[in-house]
């Protein structure tokens, strides 16, 4: 999938969330490319009921906002190497109570539960260069916006949340990161890109580099992030973002 670049993974089992389309699907197609066993999540009830390519993967139907589910997947799993939270969005109005406690369920809560309850597979892995825990996180992470005060907050707990991972866990083997996704076309934000003109030329005027993401950009450093070549790699943040955050 990355020209020049390749990865092996043929040994390792990874569970991406929300891995049928965007950012999540980009990752599952690449552990996939490397030879991973690959387990995605959706709300749908099959994977024939997306147009994606999810051939090979192994589809679970999971609500994230449901604590049992989310549970109840972590042991049904007899191994696990990795583990990408990769699901969540923002919600409608959350300047609302309602919108509000939805998107901390799907943006931060969520990725605790499943990450706490995927902890003993994730101890148990042998992978060259440790188990792995990564969070998809957000320029909303470091900065305000107005639209979203449940989803910033959350993508910043998240960011907060695999430091303590990778202090606690470290001694088990286990490293984690996240990746803070600048604005990069999915579903969500592809009419954004498209149509809002004045807001992408603001957005390009704080970024070195002059587009939108793609789904493969972040899915490349998420891959190198779990990879045997970040071993010594943990409680970090990466931005992949055209440099955005070094913008004024």
């Amino acid at each position: 999938m990355f020209t020049g670049i390749t990865y092996d993974y043929s040994t390792a089992t990874v569970l991406v969330t929300g891995g049928s389309n965007g950012i999540g699907l980009a990752c599952a197609q690449a552990y996939r490319s490397a030879g991973a066993k690959v387990i995605i999540t959706g709300r749908k009830a099959s994977a024939n009921d997306y147009d994606s390519d999810l051939d090979g993967m192994d589809y679970r139907q999971v609500n994230i906002q449901d604590r049992k589910a989310l549970i109840a997947l972590a042991a049904s799993l007899e191994t696990l190497d990795i583990l990408i939270n990769n699901a969540g969005g923002t919600q409608a109005d959350e300047w609302s109570d309602t919108s509000f406690d939805q998107s901390i369920d799907i943006n931060l809560a969520s990725v605790f539960h499943l990450s706490n309850a995927c902890k003993k597979q994730l101890a148990a892995s042998q992978f060259e260069g440790g188990a792995s825990v990564v969070g998809i996180a957000s320029m909303t992470s470091y900065f305000g916006l107005e639209l979203a005060p449940a989803y910033g907050a959350a993508k910043a707990g998240l960011v907060q949340m695999m430091k303590t991972f990778a202090m606690s866990w470290g001694q088990d083997g286990i490293r984690a990161n996240a990746v803070a996704a600048g604005l990069t076309r999915s579903n969500l934000t592809a009419y954004v890109i498209d149509h809002m003109d004045e807001m992408m030329e603001a957005t390009f005027a704080r970024q070195g580099i002059k587009r939108a993401g793609q789904p493969e950009d972040i899915a490349a450093a998420v891959l190198f992030l779990t990879s045997p070549a970040a071993s010594w790699i943990t409680g970090q943040t990466l931005p992949v973002d055209g440099g955005y955050t070094i913008g004024m």
